[in-house]
């Protein structure tokens, strides 16, 4: 196979430090011909970045923004089976056959390589390989947490589950009282599809916090939490080891060992 000098990256490029940036790295470094270096894909909230019918294909790196994964059930409802966060990989090939919609649950941008380098550093690359398959595992074990939270917890805990994780990876300031503030990028309704809950109950849910003076609305959108250990035990959930801030994923909350709760739903 030819070889060729290796790709130029643009600084920001090597100032990167979302997980995703090892395929970016690794396509420059690989001196494969016929390889070319991430073009940045921008999408509006509720564009559609892959579904059903659709011939568009992507295959690249969360940048920025949130991706949803939607499937319809069979009454016409939606329902959400995850959620993209910056640094995850992104791929949509309608020759897969994928069960769902990709959407945009935010405004997004996708750093995403063409179908020539992605099968070239798919043959030739191992770090390509080997990503791609770190990439799948951790899907996996995602989609094994939402159905668990999903089946384990009551729907108040559902909600406050889904605060908590939101303090990982959507913007969060530290007050200078121990509290801290989230903001949570995701539409209330994309909020209660993911908890499988409705809209109506999260406010329920988010008036009976502030009536215990345990998370406040501080803006729309804005949350200050007093105490996130305190919620999150009260989530029914554990808590995530430290990502160093970096946003990496959507990760929900590990299952305790205790045997499932069965309380009344």
């Amino acid at each position: 196979m030819g070889k060729v000098a290796k790709i130029h990256l643009p600084d920001e490029c090597h100032r990167c430090t979302l997980r995703g940036a090892a395929l970016c790295r690794a396509v420059a470094a690989s001196g494969l011909s016929g390889v070319r270096p991430a073009r940045r894909w921008r999408y509006r909230r509720d564009d559609v970045v892959g579904g059903d019918g659709e011939s568009g294909w992507v295959f690249g790196v969360l940048r920025s923004g949130f991706l949803r994964k939607e499937k319809l059930r069979p009454d016409g409802r939606r329902t959400l089976i995850g959620l993209a966060c910056p640094g995850d990989l992104v791929s949509w090939q309608p020759e897969t056959r994928p069960s769902y919609t990709l959407e945009a649950a935010t405004d997004a941008e996708i750093c995403a390589f063409d179908r020539q380098t992605v099968a070239r550093m798919t043959a030739h690359d191992s770090r390509f390989q080997l990503f791609q398959v770190q990439e799948a595992y951790e899907s996996h074990e995602r989609q094994l947490e939402l159905i668990w939270r999903r089946g384990a917890l009551t729907s108040r805990e559902r909600i406050i589950s889904f605060l908590v994780m939101a303090t990982e990876f959507m913007p969060v300031e530290h007050c200078p009282d121990g509290s801290l503030i989230v903001t949570v990028e995701l539409s209330r309704r994309d909020w209660a599809d993911l908890s499988n809950t409705t809209v109506e109950t999260i406010s329920r849910t988010l008036g009976h916090l502030a009536e215990k003076g345990l998370v406040t609305t501080v803006a729309p959108g804005r949350y200050r939490i007093r105490d996130l250990p305190l919620l999150t035990r009260l989530a029914g959930v554990e808590a995530e080891p430290d990502r160093t801030g970096i946003p990496v994923n959507a990760g929900l909350p590990a299952p305790p060992q205790s045997a499932p709760d069965t309380r009344s739903r």
